[in-house]
């Protein structure tokens, strides 16, 4: 673990293993005498701080609010799943029972129901000059979005992580087609520093930065050809028939507990699209 500062204002909290979940690379942003954390992980969660903005409802996003005294805000779409744990077991689809239970407890989920709502586009003065700009990115979830932080020209891209696994979207609210508008929308921000709440970043070379975007993306259009794939050889197949084929995780790779049920939703997304 480590903080890596990136400009005057903005450091990025790194996590072990680059930050690959279930651990992330939260952002800290100063400002005038405000210090404001971008999502709480396992590594770094929000202690000490006077605000905390999250990109999204996902458990390793939240990790210890209930301990934190800072106000919280998400986006409008998003909040409920912060503010009740039953809505958050909705809107991830997160299996009732033993495994419910284990990622409250791994993650120490509680509920935040004071939580605030920001909006697309919404603008919070941190102080001393320093603005953080909500830009949309859902799909990933409903109410997904990235912070663009000025006058330091960082784009914090939250869970379009720029891995070759590609994006996903699984949860209710996730859309195929807002998934393709926020990489489109990503690929047009200019920054001076783009950086991921996983795995890639920060980025300065503008050009490679759009080239692990495209990696990113191209992920979609592999998905979508494996499921034409499948369908020549079961036309009537449907999504559940599909898992474990190759359509997301690899067929003979490792499977964690999450990948038959994100999966079969997010090829389901893609079949109805087809069809």
């Amino acid at each position: 673990m480590e903080h890596v500062r990136l400009t005057e204002h903005v450091t990025v909290l790194r996590g072990t293993g680059g930050g690959a979940y279930p651990k992330g690379n939260p952002l800290r942003i100063h400002g005038g005498d405000t210090v404001v954390q971008v999502d709480s992980s396992v590594d770094h969660p929000a202690d000490g701080v006077d605000l905390v903005l999250l990109s999204h409802a996902h458990e390793d996003h939240l990790v210890g609010l209930g301990a934190t005294a800072a106000p919280v805000m998400a986006h409008r779409a998003d909040a409920p799943a912060v503010a009740s744990w039953e809505e958050f077991c909705r809107v991830t689809h997160l299996p009732a029972g033993q495994i419910a239970d284990g990622v409250r407890e791994q993650y120490r989920l509680d509920p935040r129901p004071d939580v605030t709502a920001f909006d697309d586009g919404t603008v919070i003065d941190v102080g001393g000059g320093v603005r953080i700009s909500v830009v949309a990115l859902p799909g990933h979830t409903a109410g997904h979005s990235g912070f663009y932080v000025e006058p330091d020209g960082v784009f914090f891209l939250a869970d379009v992580d720029l891995s070759s696994f590609g994006p996903v979207y699984c949860d209710e609210g996730s859309e195929l087609a807002d998934v393709r508008a926020s990489l489109e929308r990503c690929a047009q921000i200019e920054a001076a520093v783009y950086t991921t709440f996983h795995h890639k970043g920060p980025y300065t070379d503008r050009d490679r930065y759009l080239a692990e975007l495209a990696v990113h993306a191209d992920a979609l259009e592999a998905r979508e050809k494996r499921i034409r794939e499948l369908r020549q050889m079961w036309p009537d197949a449907g999504a559940a028939e599909l898992v474990g084929h190759g359509v997301v995780f690899k067929a003979d790779g490792r499977r964690p507990w999450y990948a038959d049920f994100m999966e079969e939703f997010m090829i389901g997304a893609h079949l109805a699209e087809i069809v």
